[in-house]
């Protein structure tokens, strides 16, 4: 998957690690070479995919490390001059398979449209609306997922640990564009969850070296030390609440939203939560109790949840506590990572069943079967891993999780080291109004709080959740964007 409910507490730093020499080494099986014709963004083309393995290797010479990532490369002329689109989820640590089968891969797999009947198709169908027609596509799987594996010369901490983890995908990413006579392209990395922290470190990794041409931060957790909800958070809890406010106008429970665009809507509740709402949160007992009744009414109007709740409760609402108490009159909760979707509340002492459930675990067969069937690819299904093992040791600035993921980071700085070095450099940032896990709030606040060129930012809001794309007009909405994004032009 993406981010993990583990995320939630995520914020983290970048240990400064030295650089490594890269050597693309033979791969001890495939690459497994096939060629397609599609047509993408209104054009027809040849197209070559490519499942293969590249290694990158230490300051000694020995491999490290066996990545292995599925490309889609246009059969055209202008080939060495396009675009290149690198594309990763998160975890820590996860495969592609999220944007790869639901979003951007020439082949996409469909679920249902409907929220309250979640599903999937079997078997992937072409996906016009992908980016193909402007960029070629490389779906990095990232060390110990899908089978990219650590080797016997490296070591499985290095590469399960903020710094590492993004220096290794640095190395890949420049490995790879040696490899294929890719060093001239204009680069971009599109990181999604987790992989939004992985970006913004290699953005500041290859400044120096490789300057990348844009980023997009999807579902971003740049920020997330500063806006997870950690109780007295009271930045937390502002920025958050353009989210809830967003979930509780979709289920008809907002009375202040009830019958309004959902942009204007959010953008009125953002306004109230790093206002009014914020300087109560931080006043807290301070403020006399018909102020506290005043703001808690306003919570309500905005949130669907009673102002007795925000009266009783420091005038706050956790996300996880929200995607219980919303719908509980009704007997349902809210998902997490797209609260669109509702399950049944469970039986005490039964634990909840994940209401994307059927979506989220159609992916992995239905790309295993892809991978066979249509790419021609030999290696074991079995092998094929859909999260790192033991990522729950995951180092976070010398800190090894869940203990080390508030320390002090600045994420966000190592992509103004990236503006700095490249003047055509543009950062894009995508979120799902209604994702609980990476909401609306913090991506906005991300950018005030950066010294980043305005006219080099996009800011996108999608209908959805953290995995947005899944919403059909979203995924053609953020398409639209990001091909916007790579050829110049400003996404609208």
């Amino acid at each position: 998957m993406t981010i993990s409910r583990r995320d939630l507490l995520a914020g983290a730093a970048v240990l400064a690690a030295a650089p490594t020499v890269l050597r693309a080494q033979a791969p001890v099986a495939g690459p497994f070479v096939t060629r397609h014709t599609g047509t993408f963004g209104g054009r027809r083309l040849d197209y070559v995919a490519t499942v293969g393995e590249t290694r990158i290797s230490g300051a000694d010479g020995k491999p490290t490390a066996s990545f292995w990532c599925t490309s889609y490369v246009a059969d055209v002329p202008e080939r060495a001059s396009r675009p290149v689109l690198f594309a990763f989820n998160g975890g820590p640590s996860a495969p592609s398979s999220f944007l790869h089968t639901l979003a951007f891969g020439p082949k996409r797999l469909p679920s249902g449209q409907d929220p309250s009947q979640p599903g999937v198709g079997g078997a992937l169908v072409d996906n016009t609306q992908t980016v193909l027609d402007v960029a070629d596509l490389v779906f990095v799987d990232p060390a110990e997922t899908g089978w990219s594996r650590v080797l016997a010369d490296g070591k499985r901490e290095y590469f399960y640990s903020v710094n590492g983890d993004a220096q290794s995908v640095s190395d890949f990413v420049a490995a790879w564009c040696k490899a294929n006579g890719r060093e001239g392209s204009p680069k971009y990395v599109f990181g999604e969850s987790y992989g939004t922290m992985r970006a913004a470190v290699m953005a500041g990794q290859l400044a120096a070296t490789m300057p990348l041409d844009g980023v997009c931060l999807f579902g971003q957790a740049v920020n997330m030390i500063e806006t997870s909800q950690r109780a007295k958070n009271a930045l937390a809890y502002a920025t958050n609440l353009p989210a809830l406010a967003a979930v509780a106008q979709y289920h008809g429970l907002s009375t202040r939203g009830r019958g309004r665009p959902v942009a204007a809507f959010v953008d009125e509740v953002y306004a109230f939560g790093m206002g009014e709402y914020l300087q109560a949160l931080i006043r807290g007992y301070d403020l006399p109790e018909r102020g506290r009744r005043r703001v808690a009414t306003k919570l309500e109007a905005y949130t669907g949840i009673p102002a007795d709740y925000y009266l009783a409760h420091d005038l706050a609402i956790t996300k996880i506590a929200f995607a219980t108490e919303l719908l509980r009159e009704r007997g349902r909760f809210l998902a997490i990572y797209d609260a669109r979707f509702t399950g049944a509340l469970p039986a005490k002492g039964e634990a909840p069943k994940d209401p994307m459930g059927p979506i989220l675990g159609g992916v992995k067969p239905a790309l295993l079967k892809y991978y066979a069937d249509e790419l021609g690819v030999s290696l074991p299904a079995t092998e094929y891993r859909g999260s790192a093992p033991g990522a729950e040791s995951w180092e976070w600035n010398g800190t090894l999780s869940p203990g080390g993921p508030f320390l002090d980071f600045d994420y966000q700085s190592r992509i103004s080291e990236a503006f700095r070095a490249n003047p055509n450099f543009r950062l894009m940032i995508g979120t799902g109004y209604y994702d609980l896990t990476t909401t609306i709030g913090p991506g906005r606040y991300l950018v005030t709080r950066s010294d980043y060129p305005r006219d080099r930012v996009f800011q996108r809001q999608y209908v959805g959740g953290h995995v947005a794309y899944i919403h059909e007009p979203s995924l053609a909405a953020v398409t639209s964007d990001v091909r916007a994004w790579v050829t110049g032009g400003r996404p609208v």
